[in-house]
């Protein structure tokens, strides 16, 4: 994208996301997994539209920040966009942990439903266009439950599934990578 270009994004209300979410998570045949890809596909856009953002503050790109400016204009932007208050950090250089306090999607949940579908593919894709793999995002926590926020996982394949080998063990998030690589 050139940056005379807009980013294709459109506003939409709390409403009709929360609506369409319940439909499509409810839809044999889709559900959650319909509702990350849904997620990922609109997330180079959503990459376009930080990196135009980036460009109006005076920033470079993202793939120049260090990790530590990265976490801290992406937490911006996202908070300015409307999906709560985001943090991003390393854990132990293995994986990336992205908390999100007060989660937009978090409160567009019907009764009795769990889990940030759309936000987990979006954060897929929004890191995919600053990594040279794949990655991939596992929610952990949902503020839907006793949490007031929603606690990500993001790295390649082979990281996310030894991460989600572990928490079924019943290993705690915070050790994962510690010493292992």
């Amino acid at each position: 994208m050139t940056t005379s270009e807009a980013p294709e994004l459109i506003g939409l209300a709390q409403r009709t996301l929360r609506d369409l979410r319940l439909r499509v998570a409810g839809a044999s045949g889709g559900g959650p997994d319909a509702l990350r890809e849904a997620g990922y596909a609109g997330a180079a856009s959503l990459f376009d539209a930080f990196e135009s953002w980036l460009g109006d503050r005076g920033s470079r790109r993202a793939e120049d920040l260090s990790i530590v400016e990265f976490s801290a204009r992406a937490a911006e932007f996202f908070q300015n966009a409307g999906w709560g208050r985001v943090s991003f950090r390393s854990l132990h250089d293995a994986l990336a942990v992205i908390d999100i306090e007060d989660c937009w999607e978090a409160q567009l949940h019907g009764q009795g439903e769990t889990g940030c579908h759309l936000t987990t593919g979006t954060l897929a894709g929004f890191l995919g266009c600053l990594a040279d793999y794949p990655v991939a995002v596992m929610e952990i926590e949902c503020g839907t439950t006793s949490n007031a926020r929603c606690r990500f996982l993001a790295g390649n394949a082979d990281m996310l599934e030894h991460a989600y080998e572990q928490l079924a063990r019943g290993e705690m998030w915070e050790t994962i990578g510690a010493g292992e690589f």
